[in-house]
């Protein structure tokens, strides 16, 4: 035997015995024999463990203890125990009286008196807890790393300690750049630092935190995820990781979008005989009136009370449109500044005339309150709706309080509210029949009414709702059977640094501003085309007519530097108001421009973003000649103040 074998060891004189070092041992400890495999000598820790005597285990063979399924392994593993270095470690299940146990070994070849290796000590422990601790890792770690969501671990502060391979496809990521890079991966998705603060605040106060964000992946695409992010804590309770889940739920989202869109378009006739009604009415005073002023004579004073009326009616059509886009949430916000107390008091003047008189209207006004940005029609509209709502449910007569406050938003937090933002509380309360809670959880869907017998339509609530969404406000209601409804409204508090005059009752003056200058008036409807070259001219300006955008580019190109302005209408046949103006930004890129249109979509205001033309530029259909000659002097204008 080499000097590098690890020696065998020799067996001791007649009467001694190999296992005297483990006799009071717990360590397990045996001599067998190789050939034939039995038991030579065992200690007190195997005979106890295996639930016989000491004694009657010699001359037993050892075959009968190893698992089947492992004897194949063991016999190959014992042969090996006879060769240098004569020493193996084996581990495999024996029969012990508790039942299949792993049994660790440590084995060493004994020499007979003659040198020759006739038998194996062998010294052991049991594993089995070990060994069902090491299974149970092997299949966590299994089920981690094959789960359908990733699973991600990182310190309290975001710094990455883990992730599966579900993360890593995902996202594009490899490892060595998420741990080398220490890749932020709690912050992405957030939608400002504030949320994202206060996110981390509620998790580091050892708080549970799930929601969805749309992530990004690195290629550049982005994905929707259902995130839940749990504390992990230590034995002092410290919060010591963070365990982070995401579900890539994109194609839910893309399937909740489509169902969106499938009731949108299932809506569309509920919509058309709901509004109907209101616009058939409105046509036929517009219609009737004109026919009864045409017929009067020249001079008879009821013409202009006849006119005054189909005018009335003109608004009443105009605003019965807004109230639809409003709905729909398609308009584009007007931000301008907002005094809240002013725009109430001005609504309960108005309503103390048209309410009923026993309905008492009282209001509760913070006059602390400062101007904040806002679009004031749509603000308006919020008071009117919810007003009328109150009125409708207060048949017999009740009190209706308006009252305004400033909120923290950190109080708001069981409505979502950014907690670093302040809002405007509006509140409106009845003392009408209230509702039930199942009316209740409805009372925002649209084309949801309980007035079918008034002719409701169901839009009014779900204007608000809508309106409150797109100034990324809040709203909430409380009410029960026969106490009344109790409507909160709360509005961003934040002003937008706008100069713009603040909301409340135009004053118009009685002329509309003049001019003198070339406008180009471009103009499919015949009748509109008419009325503002009449319009124009009778305030001086010169006006060439181009009824669409194939004559307007003609016009544009034989007296293009005669032009001082163009008012140009979108939608057109031929060539649209979009390519008229690129045709423009090409050939005279400083000729003022006025867009009007009738609704602006949100594709079209992109095209005209990327065109550079200002938004202040454009004015919405239906306007009244005021506006439109204020509009046309601030375009033109600006052509001389560059």
């Amino acid at each position: 035997m080499s000097g590098m074998e690890t020696p065998s060891l020799t067996l001791s004189p007649k009467g001694g015995s190999q296992l005297a070092p483990w006799a009071d041992s717990l360590e397990l400890a045996v001599i067998y024999a190789l050939e034939p495999l039995r038991l030579v000598e065992v200690n007190r820790a195997f005979a106890r463990k295996f639930g016989q005597p000491a004694p009657v285990w010699c001359g037993q063979s050892l075959q009968a203890l190893v698992h089947p399924d492992d004897m194949g392994d063991w016999q190959s593993s014992a042969a090996r125990v006879v060769r240098p270095p004569f020493h193996i470690s084996r581990e495999h299940r024996w029969q012990t009286a508790q039942g299949w146990r792993w049994i660790a070994w440590e084995e060493t070849a004994v020499r007979d008196v003659d040198g020759q290796i006739r038998e194996v000590r062998a010294v052991g422990r049991d594993v089995t807890k070990h060994r069902l601790a090491e299974e149970h890792f092997r299949k966590l770690s299994q089920a981690v790393e094959q789960a359908p969501v990733s699973i991600i671990i990182t310190t309290p502060g975001g710094t990455p300690q883990y992730v599966n391979s579900r993360y890593t496809e995902v996202t594009g990521y490899t490892l060595e750049e998420i741990f080398e890079q220490q890749i932020p991966l709690l912050r992405e998705g957030h939608a400002s630092d504030a949320a994202y603060r206060h996110f981390c605040s509620l998790v580091a106060a050892g708080h549970k935190w799930s929601g969805e964000l749309r992530t990004g992946r690195k290629d550049g695409s982005e994905v929707w995820e259902f995130v839940q992010i749990s504390p992990i804590r230590n034995h002092l309770e410290e919060v010591t990781y963070l365990l982070c889940l995401r579900e890539d739920i994109s194609e839910r989202k893309a399937l909740e979008e489509q169902l969106r869109q499938a009731q949108k378009m299932e809506s569309l006739g509920t919509l058309a005989g709901g509004i109907a009604h209101d616009f058939n009415n409105i046509i036929s005073i517009i219609r009737g009136f004109t026919e009864l002023a045409v017929a009067l004579p020249a001079g008879d004073e009821r013409l202009a009370r006849y006119l005054a009326t189909v005018h009335d009616a003109a608004i009443r059509a105009a605003s019965l449109v807004g109230q639809i886009l409003a709905f729909s949430r398609k308009t584009e916000l007007a931000y301008r500044a907002v005094r809240i107390n002013q725009m109430v008091d001005e609504l309960v003047g108005l309503l103390t005339e048209t309410f009923p008189r026993d309905i008492e209207l009282r209001r509760d006004l913070d006059e602390s309150i400062e101007a904040f940005a806002a679009d004031p029609d749509q603000v308006r509209q919020i008071l009117m709706n919810l007003c009328v709502n109150a009125r409708d449910a207060m048949a017999s007569g009740g009190v209706l309080t308006i009252s305004t406050r400033r909120v923290d938003g950190a109080k708001l937090v069981g409505l979502q509210a950014d907690p670093n933002q302040d809002y405007v509380h509006i509140c409106v309360a009845d003392t009408g029949s209230g509702m039930s809670p199942e009316i209740c959880a409805r009372i925002f869907e649209p084309f949801f009414t309980t007035k079918q017998d008034v002719g409701g339509t169901g839009l009014g609530l779900a204007v608000v709702y809508g309106i409150v969404v797109s100034h990324k406000g809040l709203i909430d209601l409380a009410s029960e059977p026969g106490l009344g409804t109790v409507f909160h409204v709360y509005l961003p508090l934040k002003p937008r640094g706008l100069e713009a005059p603040l909301a409340g009752t135009p004053a118009y003056p009685n002329n509309i501003p003049a001019g003198s200058e070339h406008v180009l008036l471009v103009e499919d409807e015949v009748a509109i085309q008419e009325m503002l070259a009449t319009v124009l001219r009778q305030v001086g300006y010169t006006v060439t007519s181009a009824s669409d955008g194939a004559f307007a580019i003609d016009n544009i190109q034989s007296a293009g530097n005669q032009l001082d302005a163009v008012l140009l209408d979108l939608n057109m046949p031929r060539l649209g108001g979009v390519e008229v103006l690129k045709v423009l930004r090409k050939q005279l890129p400083d000729l003022p421009v006025l867009i009007m249109s009738g609704h602006l979509t949100e594709s079209v205001l992109a095209e005209l973003r990327q065109l550079g033309h200002p938004h202040e530029h454009i004015i919405e259909k239906p306007f009244d000649f005021v506006s439109l000659g204020r509009a046309l002097r601030r375009v033109i204008k600006s052509r001389n103040q560059a």
